[in-house]
């Protein structure tokens, strides 16, 4: 009988046939774990398809999709498909560390945690740099909060959870195309822990084409998230107008004078950004404030969870 794996690995892919062995390869050299790798081809046009087929590693299995799904739909194909115990997800743009997946595993075996998350080393245009997290457990209301606040970095690769628990909450939402690996983790949120790992695990490149480098998408993605997440509009305001200026300033600052105009009126027409400019400046500040004091790993420590009503 083929023996359990203790964690899957679901790798979506769509024309990135240029970087997927190098993806797959920083998995298969995994040690002190036994898993398996399963590579979702969201309807590649590219030879991902015929890459695929000359794979013959009995660890790797591959799913196909017809019609493309997008990043949420093909973890979500991968997450059901899963036979171990905990999932660990990777970009096909992005690698592997050695102990990735060894010592994420090992954090959950704290019975109460239902996610991992762990620093990484980031290529961004050729420059590395460390993108270093606390290294701590949150509990449920403390991790939540701190995901609303966007206090800890959330990428894909960066994640290992429970399966029962991420099926559970249904998964990736597919209304979603950016900013759904932290919407998913929010609700995730209310059925346990975080552990925080801050060896770094993963490294990640620079791709221009990738999704969360598309900034001609960030203003549509915001308010897709939002709408996922209404407690921005109602409990939280501020923090929706933070996150809406913080892409206004990022087209300013980057000379992208085009997208300004009709990413305010869209903000302002969702009822994200106030009528009033001094006070959306001091909003502004107030998280910016709030968001500078709680990143630290004592601050971390000290969280609670969210209030009932927050600027």
């Amino acid at each position: 009988m083929t023996q359990v794996p203790e964690i899957s690995v679901v790798l979506p892919t769509h024309n990135r046939a240029g970087l997927l062995p190098r993806a797959i390869a920083s998995v298969l050299v995994q040690a002190d774990v036994n898993f398996e790798l399963i590579v979702v081809d969201d309807a590649s046009s590219d030879g991902t398809t015929q890459y695929l087929t000359t794979l013959s590693d009995p660890r790797v299995r591959v799913l196909t999709a017809q019609t493309n799904l997008g990043p949420s739909g093909a973890r979500n194909r991968g997450l059901e498909a899963a036979r171990a115990p905990v999932v660990a997800f990777l970009d096909s743009d992005d690698t592997y560390r050695p102990r990735r997946l060894a010592a994420s595993v090992a954090a959950l075996r704290d019975p109460d945690v239902v996610a991992v998350l762990s620093s990484a080393l980031k290529h961004d245009r050729g420059v590395p740099r460390e993108a270093r997290i606390a290294d701590l457990t949150l509990q449920s209301a403390a991790f939540e909060w701190a995901l609303i606040c966007d206090l800890i970095p959330v990428e894909a690769t960066s994640l290992t959870v429970r399966r029962e628990a991420a099926l559970a909450v249904g998964g990736f939402s597919a209304a979603l195309r950016l900013a759904e690996d932290r919407e998913f983790l929010i609700r995730l949120a209310r059925r346990g822990s975080a552990r925080l790992v801050a060896e770094v695990l993963w490294e990640k490149s620079w791709v221009d084409d990738s999704l969360s480098n598309d900034w001609r998408k960030a203003g549509a993605g915001l308010r897709a998230y939002l709408r996922e997440r209404p407690e921005y509009l109602t409990r939280f305001p501020a923090l929706a107008s933070y996150l809406a200026t913080k892409i206004l300033v990022s087209h300013l600052r980057d000379h992208r004078f085009d997208a300004v105009w009709p990413d305010f009126s869209a903000f302002r027409q969702a009822g994200v950004l106030d009528a009033n400019p001094l006070r959306l400046m001091r909003r502004h500040r107030e998280v910016s404030r709030y968001r500078r004091q709680h990143a630290s790993a004592d601050a971390l420590k000290a969280l609670q969870g969210a209030p009932e009503k927050w600027l």
